[in-house]
């Protein structure tokens, strides 16, 4: 899609950022929820940080309007900022209200000074580093969140007290502690993973003759039960059929099966 450009970010940040971007929206888009948290900057002023979402939503900017983002790993902003994911689900809101009028300002300067959108971008991925830095735990931030993903990656029919035990955990500590790094419970999180599992299937499985397989494939690929079990999904998520979705979306991650990075091969299927 020639309005959003996708960047691996830099290495010392892979267990942070999922990935940068640029974007030039004309038009109204419709976002799905991939479990992450953005934080961007607008030419139009602001830098937002956009909480993780449990549907689909759309917006439209003023035309002209240009903007340079990072995409957290889920789980990860939260841990670094000290803040509960759930306290922004679904919201959107200023930067400073998180680390103060200053320190927004002080960040767009120094994006504003750059020239064009790839060294402005450069400046988010370096507040970023910043952020680790400052962290307790700068060699791994959160290493809870990369638990959660990495065992429903490797234990993918597992349920929810399951998945505490693997964890070493209560289903009720799970669940708060999910709520606060990603937003909401394991099996909401679980439901979104799966999904985006599909999107990037979908965007990057070819058979020899270099066509998509059928949904019927990819369902089961992604760790859905079966179609029907996508097709709930889909409408739960975005309102639409999966191949209505399909015809009008893009990868939010390019060329990667597993976005988040796990050790293991992704697919996530959870009962409640």
């Amino acid at each position: 899609m020639a309005w959003y450009v996708p960047v691996d970010t830099p290495s010392a940040l892979d267990r942070v950022l999922a990935c940068s971007w640029t974007a030039f929206p004309t038009g109204r888009h419709l976002l799905v929820p991939d479990a992450c948290i953005e934080l961007l900057w607008l030419s139009t002023g602001p830098i937002l940080v956009c909480g993780p979402e449990v549907a689909a939503w759309d917006f439209e900017l003023p035309a002209g309007t240009t903007a340079v983002g990072v995409r957290f790993r889920p789980g990860a902003l939260p841990h670094l900022l000290g803040i509960a994911a759930s306290s922004i689900r679904d919201i959107r809101i200023r930067l400073a209200r998180i680390i103060g009028d200053d320190g927004e300002d002080d960040l767009r300067t120094r994006i504003e000074a750059c020239t064009n959108p790839d060294t402005q971008r450069h400046v988010l991925e370096s507040f970023t580093t910043e952020l680790v830095a400052a962290s307790p735990d700068n060699a791994r931030p959160n290493e809870f969140a990369d638990r959660v993903l990495d065992q429903l990656a490797s234990s993918p029919h597992a349920n929810v007290a399951q998945l505490a035990d693997q964890l070493g955990l209560t289903a009720r500590q799970l669940h708060r502690r999910c709520q606060f790094s990603f937003g909401y419970g394991p099996s909401t999180l679980a439901r979104i993973l799966r999904f985006q599992r599909f999107l990037a299937l979908a965007g990057t499985a070819r058979d020899s003759a270099g066509r998509r397989p059928g949904l019927a494939v990819l369902a089961i690929d992604a760790g859905y039960s079966d179609q029907a079990h996508l097709a709930r999904d889909c409408r739960a998520i975005t309102g639409r059929t999966p191949t209505h979705f399909l015809v009008d979306s893009f990868p939010t991650f390019p060329d990667m099966s597993d976005p988040y990075k796990t050790s293991d091969s992704f697919a996530v299927t959870m009962s409640a």
